[in-house]
């Protein structure tokens, strides 16, 4: 039962929640939160609280051990608490001070003179005659027009003021409200008077779901005598302005609490990030304060806790010291207790023996994983130790924000001002501007600021909306300015103090990022603005938005069969083309099912009950609609049971199969969705939730791949609602013939690989498809249907394990008019990754050339969308002015669809776009580009230079006349450029050729910009020449930046070598390489030999003089000794280099003079590793009579290679036996050949 002490005399006048004498019950949802006005709140009576006398005023709360507490009650961190404590978890003894004391609290009448000190001229703002108490103030307040925000504003700060003060002490001291709270104090835990308290804020909507609030209210240690002065204090903290973004300040429980007396003080989060769920404990010496804050300039120690499999016993984990530059003690003075701060003089990172014990750690580890179990989400967890080593939970809250979001498919780059670690992800360009001297009116717009660390102006609302991001030289990754900087979505990363940064010029622009780059955490800030680049390398993949999408879903009834629809095979086709349309629909962004893509970020939502629910009934409409798919396809074949049944008899006796496949699969999705929905529903009404969050993630993502996991070469089986829509889609295209043949109800015809079904009435308007139409059908390399009706024409191609579908319309859904859409599939996500970018580069590339050709030319507009699940993308022209109009842009699609064959192969490994990096969203987000970028711009250029460029690459030639005269004359420069290339190969041309080819006066100036720039990327060797020669370069030192722009970037930019510009040249080569070097840098040798050193495998790339370099070769060889191929002849003459090279890798053998073949040395280094290098070996060698049996003695085999005269040889062949027995079988082998 609740401890309820109520004064008799007052029939109950107030109730509070105990923490003490309860084991039942749990707490209310986590996502209510109350309404922006809080005025008029109602009791259990109904009665409105503001208009009760408080004499009269009941607060008789009926709550049961199976009635949980609510937040609108105690307030999100008692709720919490509350919880715990019925977990049996180590938690302080605590009272609850419910809201509806806080509430009496407010409404407690107020001296108007006291007041006045505070709110001036208050007697004459409020209503005449009525009573004057903070609630009515509030009433007020909430009245004020957006106009008076200045008005509110001071209001705010005045009430806050007065309510921590001695007049306000005095006015409520002797009120029931303060009584009470006196009486719950003495009440926490039995102990006496002089036992530390703390009071903490629990605001109703404080640690939500979505929203923490961290650090918004105070918590205070008991300072005073009268817990009421503690606590009035803490009241006054809802009451500043800048806390109360709604206007006036939100409802308010208190939480009294025992204060522990901390060795140890700080805070625990169960996850790092979305892809890491390490839990990571950051703590210092003393009260948690020194962590939780976050403006203390520390860096707390830290321990990541790795989840113990079930096979191990001992927890694993790593130990990071911090830099402590102070901690909090918890002090007794004559009233109370403070937590006074004790700065540290030394404040370097040090161990100093703050490291917690082995069972600290695991006993914290298990606490953590329950509350996380008890939540159903990441938490955050704020601890204690005791000076006995005893651990305690002081409170809990959801996480609100993780990491893993900001993926990048880029390194962090070479140059920067900092690199570090973030804390909040994001980035951001702006000036830099270091917070030196708190001059914060002198900060530019946007700036990055960097500081020590965090203080209290720099969190100042408008001082966050002015700055752009943070570096920090101290900071926690899960202090309360870490909260606030995650749910801002501020950029923040943490550096060490003798980072460049701090010493970086003020006012320059910068660039700052945190995310992860190539896969790893990380954080850095640069000169300039690189924003661009960010952008051009950020994967969209991970990012799951829980707001929920305003794509249209498919009502229940849309996807039901209407009557009729079966009676005729034409109209039956149509509808299960467009279901399976609709269907696939689920799949796509918005379509109902995306929250089950990230569970662990979906838990976190503070609508993840209302997404579940919307979930649960996307899943039953996709069951329905695939039941119904199912359903029209069985009725499609029963168009040909009557008449000639044997047609489709193979197709039918395989329904029972899939029906039972779909009936066991749909038990399991239903199990699913109870398995995923049930222990959430628990939690949001207070019960203890059944549920293991990992086990609950792992259902989640179980779920999702029921649904939609697709295998196209084991879709029989049937293991996901994708794989039996995929199924049915092939096969009613496969029954189409069959079907129609059965009916008696359309003609069919087949020329080459495309079959024919007209369906038209005779003597209508001639089909949509045209007789051009189908000559360009004739045409094609692939195989398919084409279905003609009378205002629809369905044409399907066989595109790899995919069906691709083109659709005429004459007038489509939604009023959209004459259409004509193309759904174009692959499989982009294939488990090996093989051909993922030629794949992308492919489908981006087309759609590009159809808009290059102007399809939807007379049309209203051209639209793309994707579905990444079903690996489709959805081109559609739609409101063509005419008929003619749109079978003239379906024979344009014909001709581009027929070149794109195996194109795929052909960008294979090739990079279009900076970074060279896909996933789906970013082709969906690339190809829906209001405007074309210059980088779009560049990779469709460079697509055509790479089938132009290379023989036998070529789109068609009917499809390169429909490309604009300017793109036409641009594939005929990179032919030729080609065909040149290939001449100065074979020697048939000089290099100069090159030269006199680009400058000549048939190429305009910009394509023969373009063509150097595209050029660079496929033949650097040849092009980094021409760089030099067209852009005035020679004799000078610089590394090309290969980029995908027509902008000329390098890694070292030229200049000669003097000063550090020789060593910025050397730090290039040593970061990538010699194949973008100068001539000049070629012939150096210092900086060759260093590249070398790093890059043996570069070789080829270095100048004649230097692949004659005894230096440059060994340092080479000495590393990769096949690189023995590219050194001079002189040096593969040379015993010490072939030496070299052979022992490290005998197979440069091949490589070396015939002199050096006649080595016996040499041989011997190589038949040591391996015998079959003999053949490499001169005549001589192989003659040796001598030399051959040592070698015969070592190794049987070494008989197969001596050479023919000694194979003859009687006597030869006597002392190889005697000298190894085994050649005998070799011996055999010869006489036979006889």
């Amino acid at each position: 039962m609740l401890n309820v002490n109520s004064d008799k005399s007052n029939d109950g006048l107030l109730t509070a929640y105990s923490s003490q004498n309860n084991r039942a019950g749990s707490p209310s949802r986590g996502t209510d939160s109350s309404p922006k006005r809080h005025l008029g709140d109602s009791d259990s009576s109904g009665v409105s609280i503001g208009e009760t006398p408080l004499a009269k005023r009941l607060c008789r709360l009926s709550v049961s051990d199976q009635t949980p507490p609510k937040r609108e009650e105690l307030g999100g961190k008692g709720m919490f608490l509350w919880r715990m404590k019925k977990a049996g978890l180590t938690v302080p003894s605590f009272e609850c001070v419910t809201a509806r004391i806080m509430n009496a609290l407010e409404q407690h009448s107020l001296d108007t003179g006291l007041l006045a000190r505070y709110l001036p001229m208050i007697e004459y703002e409020l209503e005449a005659g009525k009573e004057i108490s903070l609630t009515n103030i509030r009433a007020c307040l909430n009245a004020m027009p957006p106009s008076k925000q200045t008005k509110r504003n001071n209001w705010l700060a005045g009430l806050a003021e007065f309510i921590a003060s001695e007049d306000y002490y005095q006015q409520v001291k002797d009120s029931e409200a303060a009584r009470k709270i006196r009486g719950l104090h003495s009440q926490v835990g039995g102990l006496s008077a002089s036992q530390p308290m703390i009071v903490r804020s629990s605001g109703i909507n404080e640690d939500n779901y979505g929203d923490a609030q961290a650090g918004k209210y105070l918590s205070l240690v008991q300072g005073e005598e009268d817990i009421l002065r503690t606590c009035l204090k803490v009241m006054a903290s809802a009451y500043r302005p800048e806390v109360c973004s709604e206007g006036i300040p939100q409802p308010m429980a208190l939480i009294i609490q025992q204060c522990i007396d901390c060795r140890y003080g700080g805070v625990a989060m169960s996850f790092q990030s979305f892809q890491n769920n390490t839990l990571r404990a950051e703590f210092t010496s003393g009260q948690p304060r020194g962590v939780v804050a976050g403006q203390t300039g520390n860096t707390p120690h830290r321990i990541d806790i790795y989840r113990k499999d079930r096979k191990e016993e001992a927890v694993s984990y790593q130990y990071f010291p911090g830099t402590i530059s102070s901690h909090f003690v918890l002090h007794k003075n004559d009233n109370g207790y403070s937590e006074t701060i004790i700065d540290n003089v030394d404040a370097q990172s040090y161990d100093g023996g703050l490291q917690l014990t082995d069972t600290t750690v695991s006993e914290l580890m298990e606490a953590v994983i329950k509350l996380e179990n008890l939540l159903l989400c990441p938490v955050d967890v704020e601890f204690a130790v005791d000076h006995q080593g005893r651990l305690f939970l002081l409170q809990v809250r959801p996480v609100t924000r993780l990491a893993g979001d900001m993926v990048f498919a880029m390194p962090i780059p070479a140059e920067t001002l900092a690199i570090g670690e973030s804390v909040s992800e994001g980035y951001c360009t702006g000036p830099l501007w270091r917070a030196e001297k708190r001059e914060k009116d002198g900060m530019p717009q946007g700036a990055i600021v960097v500081a020590h660390h965090a203080e209290d102006w720099m969190l100042e609302p408008e001082f966050l909306k002015q700055m752009g991001g943070f570096v920090f030289a101290r900071a926690g990754f899960n202090d309360h300015v870490a909260i606030l900087m995650k749910q801002q979505r501020i950029t923040l990363m943490r550096t060490n103090d003798q980072s460049p940064v701090f010493a970086a010029e003020n006012g320059q622009q910068t660039t700052l990022a945190c995310g992860r780059f190539k896969g790893k955490p990380g954080a850095f800030i640069v000169a300039g603005d690189m924003t661009d680049k960010l952008v051009s390398h950020r994967s969209l993949a991970s990012v799951f938005s829980d707001v929920p999408c305003a794509s249209a879903i498919p009502s229940r009834e849309d996807l039901s069969i209407p009557e009729g629809k079966f009676c005729h095979v034409a109209s039956g086709f149509k509808w299960l083309t467009d279901q399976n349309a609709r269907l696939l629909a689920f799949f796509a962004s918005g379509g109902g099912l995306d929250c089950l893509a990230n569970p662990v970020k979906l838990s976190m939502s503070p609508d993840r009950s209302k997404q579940l629910a919307e979930t649960r009934d996307s899943v039953k409409r996709l069951i329905h609609g695939t039941e119904a798919l199912l359903a029209g396809y069985r009725a499609f074949l029963r168009l040909a049971r009557k008449s000639r049944p044997h047609l489709t008899r193979s197709l039918r006796d395989e329904l029972p199969q899939l029906s039972k496949g779909f009936k066991t699969l749909k038990q399991t999705i239903l199990s699913g969705l109870d398995s995923i929905t049930l222990p959430i529903q628990a939690a949001e009404e207070g019960h203890v939730s059944p549920g293991i969050l990992s086990q609950w993630v792992a259902d989640c993502h179980q779920l999702q791949s029921c649904l939609q996991a697709l295998d196209p070469v084991q879709a029989e089986q049937v293991r996901s609602v994708h794989e039996l829509i995929f199924a049915l889609h092939r096969r009613f295209v496969e029954a189409l013939a069959p079907v129609t043949l059965a009916s008696v109800q359309g003609k069919v015809s087949t020329n080459k690989n495309i079959t024919y079904f007209d369906f038209t009435t005779p003597g209508e308007e001639s089909s949509l498809l045209g007789l051009s139409g189908k000559a360009s059908m004739d045409g094609l390399r692939l195989s398919g249907t084409v279905i003609s009706m009378d205002e629809a024409v369905i044409v399907n191609l066989e595109l790899g394990c995919h069906v691709g579908l083109i659709e005429l319309l004459e007038n489509a859904d939604g009023g959209k008019g004459r259409t004509l859409r193309l759904k174009f599939s692959d499989q982009f996500n294939t488990p090996d990754g093989v051909g993922k970018t030629g794949k992308f580069n492919r489908v981006w590339f087309l759609v590009q050339l159809l808009k290059a050709i102007e399809l939807n030319k007379d049309a209203d507009s051209m639209h793309v969308n994707g579905n990444a699940v079903a690996g489709e993308i959805t081109v559609e022209c739609t409101g063509i002015a005419s008929r003619e109009t749109m079978q003239h842009a379906f024979e344009k699609l014909i001709i581009v669809l027929d070149s794109m064959a195996e194109l795929d192969l052909k960008f294979r490994n090739r990079v279009i776009f900076e970074g060279g990096q896909w996933d789906f969203s970013l082709l969906v987000e690339r190809l829906n580009r209001d405007v074309a970028t210059e980088a779009d711009r560049f990779a469709f250029q460079h697509c055509l230079f790479l089938m132009f460029y290379k023989q036998g690459w070529c789109i068609t030639p009917a499809c390169r006349g429909l490309l604009s005269d300017q793109f036409q004359r641009f594939t005929e420069h990179t032919q030729r450029l080609g065909e040149c290339t290939r001449a100065i190969f074979w020697r048939r041309k000089s290099e100069d050729s090159l030269r006199e080819m680009l400058m000549s006066d048939e190429i305009a100036e910009d394509t023969r910009w373009e063509l150097l720039h595209h050029f660079l990327l496929v033949n650097f060797s040849y092009a980094t020449r021409l760089v030099e020669r067209l852009y005035g370069l020679e004799n000078q030192y610089f590394v090309i930046n290969p980029s995908c722009s027509y902008r000329l970037e390098f890694y070292a930019p030229p200049g000669q070598p003097s000063g550090d510009h020789k060593e910025k040249v050397r730090n290039a080569l040593l970061m990538h390489g010699l194949i973008y070097a100068s001539q000049r840098v070629l012939n150096d040798k210092e900086l060759v030999l260093a590249a070398i050193t790093k890059h043996p495998e570069q070789l080829q790339y270095v100048n004649e003089e230097l692949r004659n370099d005894t230096d440059v070769v060994m340092a080479s060889v000495t590393r990769d000794g096949n690189q023995l191929q590219y050194a001079s002849p002189e040096l593969k003459n040379n015993v010490r280099v072939v030496m070299a090279a052979v022992e490290q890798c005998p197979d440069a053998l091949r490589y070396v003079s015939e002199k050096m073949r006649s080595n016996q040395n040499i041989i011997k280094i190589a038949m040591a590793n391996d015998i079959q290098y003999s053949e490499y070996a001169s005549e001589s060698v192989l003659s040796d009579r001598d030399f051959m049996l040592d070698l015969i003695a070592k190794n049987h085999r070494a008989f197969k290679y001596v050479a023919f005269e000694l194979e003859q040889d009687k006597d030869f062949i006597e002392a190889a036996r005697h000298r190894n027995p085994k050649v005998i079988k070799y011996i055999r082998k010869l006489s036979d050949k006889v």
